[in-house]
């Protein structure tokens, strides 16, 4: 590429959330890795610290979900003049960019009636209809996800590209493994997540295991707990990767997903993986991981059980685990949105 690199501005404001957040860190850190890019990212106040190194932020302190955030974004993208710009939520400011990306990981404000309120999911879908309209291009993380975007019309065939998320190579790394007596689930506490759900099984599996504890990272302490859960709320991105590789498994019984993040970060880390029975997570964890009813306490306990007594089934999850998981890389991720990019650039500059 001759004369000055192209400039991206990802909307990064919601860094600090978990499957977002993640998302956008890790689609930053593999911009940031090509090299090929001025990577820019906005960000919310203090925030800063939290993005990999080779991207330059921009403060934007506008709350989501609002009014506001529609006019500052349009005027940090005014003030730096990207050549592409992309949502990695459903956020497209007015007047957005010709080369204007967006990715969309799931539609549970739309498809799921307790996950925001009546006001909140009529804001979601107006976004939401918009973000489709104005994009130039939109990411789905998941075959489940596309489907439920396309069906919002059928001019979006042709549109949407699906780009699985990756998993940080530090998730790879240990080989040899000896787990600590404890479960994970990795994840928020948001209706769809299931939490309740996993807390009704639990104390069925702490009385067949007394030694075992269930780990929830990423849940708030200080709500009430049955005897062996415990929350510790936020977890680094830096002690992620051992919290995950050191379980006995990871329990993830959710609901509905738009893809399963720490499902393919438990099978890098060669961690068997319990989880429901959902389109997302079937695509996700492939043959890898033994799947539940989530909405059946019976079949949680049941698909935790056989994880816990079956070591040969241990065995065969780590292995498939790990060879599934090394198809879901960040560098991926980057080059493939990258060829986006370059699409659009492509269509904009001969237009």
């Amino acid at each position: 590429m001759t004369g000055r690199r192209k400039r991206v501005l990802v909307d990064a404001r919601k860094a600090h959330d978990f499957g977002i957040g993640t998302y956008v860190r890790g689609l930053l850190g593999g911009l940031a890795g090509l090299d090929r890019y001025e990577v820019h990212a906005l960000v919310l106040p203090g925030e800063e610290a939290l993005l990999p190194p080779g991207v330059s932020t921009r403060t934007c302190a506008a709350p989501h979900y609002s009014f506001e955030e529609l006019v500052a974004v349009r005027r940090s993208i005014s003030a730096l003049k990207p050549d592409v710009f992309h949502a990695p939520h459903y956020v497209v400011p007015f007047f957005p960019p010709r080369a204007t990306v967006v990715t969309i990981h799931d539609l549970m404000h739309l498809t799921r009636s307790e996950h925001a309120a009546p006001a909140r999911r009529a804001y979601a879908r107006w976004m939401i209809g918009r973000a489709l309209r104005l994009s130039a291009r939109v990411i789905a993380v998941s075959e489940a996800t596309k489907k439920e975007i396309l069906a919002f019309g059928p001019e979006l065939i042709g549109k949407v590209e699906v780009i699985p998320n990756g998993v940080r190579e530090e998730f790879f790394e240990s080989e040899e493994k000896n787990t600590a007596p404890y479960l994970l689930f990795l994840g928020n506490d948001k209706p769809h997540k299931n939490l309740d759900g996993l807390l009704r099984a639990w104390p069925r599996v702490h009385a067949a295991h007394p030694t075992l504890s269930l780990i929830l990272a990423g849940v708030k302490p200080g709500r009430t707990l049955p005897e062996g859960a415990k929350a510790v709320g936020w977890v680094p991105d830096e002690d992620l990767p051992a919290l995950v590789a050191l379980a006995e498994a990871l329990v993830q019984p959710s609901f509905a997903e738009g893809f399963g993040l720490p499902v393919i970060e438990a099978q890098a880390a060669g961690t068997p993986v319990a989880c429901s029975d959902l389109p997302a997570l079937r695509e996700a964890a492939g043959d890898a991981a033994v799947f539940f009813d989530p909405h059946d306490i019976d079949s949680i306990v049941a698909g935790i059980e056989r994880i816990l007594k079956e070591e040969e089934l241990r065995k065969i999850l780590r292995k498939n685990g790990r060879e599934r998981a090394a198809k879901f890389t960040w560098a991926r991720v980057a080059e493939r949105t990258a060829g986006l990019y370059e699409e659009i650039l492509g269509r904009v500059s001969g237009s």
